[in-house]
């Protein structure tokens, strides 16, 4: 089963005139919710074949404490275009770099993360509430393909949507 897991980073400090959006860091509570994700993943074995991460300040912070707990080296991949990025422009970023793979992590941003959680799922009826995302959500999505690139982008099963809160 091919495998697309949807991370938005954890929660970031609030907007200044300090920095700009792309630098805007992690809260302390971004930073352990991140690390939280990243032990609930590496407990349910659910480490993915290559991350995706956007260039952001915030996006990096979340892949550097998600990763902390994790045995295996995974590869990553920081790609501009994940930053303010349209749901579609994620989807091609996933297929250009992850084609081959079985899984992959997006660590990424809202609204492109929901939008595309929602449309991946399109097809099939959820127990979830997939109109929220919250900060260092994980949504975890399979398909019915071998691989990334065979996955159909609409017919994608929400195996499970994990909010820190419920960790």
């Amino acid at each position: 089963m091919a495998r697309i897991i949807l991370l938005r980073h954890g929660k970031a400090e609030m907007p200044s005139i300090d920095y700009s959006d792309f630098e805007r860091p992690l809260s302390a509570r971004g930073t352990q919710n991140a690390a939280a994700i990243g032990k609930f993943l590496a407990s349910h074995k659910l480490l993915p074949e290559l991350v995706l991460v956007s260039p952001a300040r915030r996006t990096l912070q979340t892949w550097d404490q998600v990763n902390q707990e994790w045995q295996d080296h995974i590869p990553v991949r920081v790609v501009d275009s994940l930053y303010e990025a349209s749901a579609q422009t994620v989807l091609s970023a996933i297929f250009d770099n992850a084609g081959e793979c079985q899984s992959v992590m997006v660590i990424g941003h809202n609204p492109s993360l929901v939008v595309l959680l929602n449309h991946l799922t399109s097809n099939h009826a959820s127990a979830f509430n997939t109109t929220i995302f919250p900060t260092c959500t994980l949504g975890d999505i399979g398909f019915e393909a071998a691989r990334v690139a065979d996955i159909d982008s609409e017919h994608g099963r929400l195996i499970s949507l994990i909010k820190t809160c419920d960790l």
